[in-house]
């Protein structure tokens, strides 16, 4: 037992020196304000007494390793959990890696693609499968009555033949 506590925790020491990388840090370090630069260069919280001050390294950067006592959460038995442990865990929102150039340069990349079949399907959609339907004699206006009756011809439809003018006009008298 005590030789797995030894070597538990001398896994545990060097994953945590493995997860100082760079890269991490300079993401950990990077801010967006005056106000969180300034803060991030203040002394410890007096909030957390006592409670080791640890770096905020999220644990989707750590590398998997085999040899975690938690490799889902990667982390080992002992080890001290951040303050911020809800935030900086495996469960929390994903870390992006991706530039935002990047990113929107692949969104552009799939609209246009989708954009370009439907030009392709429309483009190759034939048209209908049958004439519109032609009426002889002025679209039979004298078999059925008046003008207003008969089937308008094609782009013919002008809006006045209804009277709705008439009855704006008499509206405005």
């Amino acid at each position: 037992m005590a030789g797995y506590l030894a070597r538990t925790a001398r896994v545990s020491t060097c994953s945590l020196r493995a997860t100082y990388s760079s890269s991490v840090v300079r993401t950990a370090s990077l801010s967006t304000s005056a106000v969180a630069r300034a803060s991030s260069t203040d002394a410890k919280d007096p909030q957390l007494g006592d409670y080791p001050d640890l770096p905020p390294i999220n644990l989707q950067t750590r590398r998997y390793d085999p040899r975690w006592w938690d490799p889902q959460e990667k982390r080992n038995f002992g080890e001290t959990l951040h303050e911020q442990d809800d935030v900086l865990g495996v469960w929390a929102p994903d870390v992006h890696k991706t530039p935002a150039f990047s990113a929107l340069l692949q969104i552009l990349t799939a609209a246009g693609g989708f954009g370009a079949f439907a030009a392709v399907i429309y483009l190759s959609f034939p048209g209908r499968p049958a004439n519109p339907r032609t009426y002889p004699r002025e679209g039979l206006a004298t078999e059925l009555g008046s003008e207003l009756v008969a089937a308008a011809k094609e782009g013919a439809f002008d809006g006045g033949e209804d009277g709705e003018e008439d009855e704006a006009e008499e509206d405005d008298e």
